[in-house]
């Protein structure tokens, strides 16, 4: 078993103040003396967001996309749409069996495809329904959200930039002006009594025209304020996820390796949640993340923030470290005892009022399974369906990681020996 390392950070960021242990980030972000802050790139695709907004600006669009979020919407999505998605990408991907009989597939790949559909439905794009269709839309959101933390590329910035608006432009003219257009039209025959409120979408796109907050008096300066909207709703909700989980399967692959009694815990949702859990407080998409204090502050460790100052939480350093989590804190445990009333990711899913509003969609409610309403989460279905086949790393071809920044896997081959 590997010890995760530290990850590496731009040059910008060393030259702030920087925040690693997890006291002091989980009281900075939670304090309303700090707000979001970020490289050039956030405010470009993001700004009036939920992830960018404060005050009470982030309470009226918390309170619009809560309801995408709730224990009803969760069940909802579960049923009708997670799993019907998963099957249908694995039954495209595994009907290309290789020349010596056995199925091969990406185990990124398949994550990609399969959040893909489920964000593309959650944020309310239509028409992401046939494999060329979904991995066109795959591409241009990956471009986006790469995009979109641009700073942590190793490209140049502007280059990234660049190409994130391409992608924006490209996904408003292929799916999301379509989509929204359709939605509001479904607004008037609901507003005019031909439509059931129950008969409408549930997506973040349809909750948007309800509230007919579609726009904003200088869209014509900037991104639009609903396909920003729809950025962070689509990068979220692929991104955060297609980065983490290819780590949960290839921590489950090194502790079966060294636990072979856990085998048949593989398709046990119990044990999925806590693997799951671990291994997403080992790996965070970002190596850092940003607040900036409005008014000088005194943390309670005597740290001095100056007012405007941008700081530097290195999350991914104190969801390790030995004090909060055990001397053996940088390794996989799936049977880890978590300190009381913390999460056992930490604060991968943030902490306080910008706590990840779609972390229920990918955890389940609470991490634990519930059958008989369905809230596994996306991380446990997938990874459920994938060991159901008998889901292994390909001995022959081994994972490959990203060069990049971010804390991801490129490429994840495996055979399915269950078929």
């Amino acid at each position: 078993m590997q010890p995760v390392r530290d990850p590496a950070v731009p040059d910008f960021v060393k030259q702030l103040q920087r925040i690693d242990t997890y006291n002091e980030i989980k009281e900075i972000m939670t304090s309303p003396d700090f707000m979001m802050a970020g490289a050039e790139e956030r405010t470009v695709f993001l700004e009036d967001t939920l992830i960018m907004s404060e005050g009470r600006r982030h309470s009226e669009l918390k309170e619009l996309f809560s309801p995408l979020m709730s224990r009803q919407a969760m069940v909802y999505y579960e049923l009708h749409l997670v799993e019907p998605v998963i099957q249908t990408v694995i039954a495209e991907l595994k009907g290309r069996p290789d020349a010596d009989g056995k199925v091969r597939l990406d185990a990124v790949e398949l994550t990609q495809a399969t959040l893909t559909r489920i964000s593309a439905t959650v944020t309310g794009v239509d028409s992401v329904d046939t494999p060329e269709r979904t991995e066109r839309f795959r591409r241009l959101v990956l471009t986006l959200s790469e995009a979109t933390t641009g700073s942590f590329s190793k490209a140049p910035v502007a280059e990234v930039i660049g190409k994130g608006r391409e992608a924006m432009a490209a996904l408003v003219s292929e799916y999301l002006q379509a989509s929204l257009d359709r939605r509001i039209a479904l607004t008037r025959r609901h507003r005019s009594g031909e439509i059931e409120l129950s008969d409408l979408p549930r997506d973040m796109l349809m909750s948007m025209c309800l509230k007919d907050d579609l726009s904003r008096p200088d869209d014509g300066e900037k991104i639009h304020y609903v396909w920003r909207q729809c950025a962070l709703f689509l990068t979220g909700s692929i991104k955060t996820t297609s980065h983490s989980l290819p780590h949960v399967f290839f921590h489950i692959d090194e502790w079966i390796r060294e636990h072979p009694e856990d085998r048949a815990k593989l398709v046990d949702p119990e044990f999925l949640h806590q693997a799951a859990a671990e291994a997403f407080r080992l790996h965070q998409t970002s190596p850092a993340r940003f607040r900036a204090a409005v008014k000088d502050v005194t943390l309670s460790t005597g740290r001095k923030v100056a007012k405007g100052e941008m700081v530097a939480l290195h999350a991914p350093i104190a969801n390790v470290e030995a004090q909060t989590f055990g001397p053996d804190g940088r390794y996989f445990n799936p049977y880890r005892e978590v300190p009381k009333g913390m999460q056992p990711w930490g604060m991968t899913f943030g902490l306080g009022a910008h706590s990840c509003l779609g972390r229920n969609l990918v955890t389940g409610i609470q991490n634990k399974g519930d059958e008989k309403h369905g809230t596994h989460g996306t991380a446990v279905r997938v990874l459920k369906a994938l060991y159901e086949l008998g889901a292994a790393l390909d001995p022959d071809s081994p994972p490959r990681r990203a060069d990049s920044l971010h804390d991801h896997f490129e490429t994840m081959p495996v055979i399915l020996h269950n078929l």
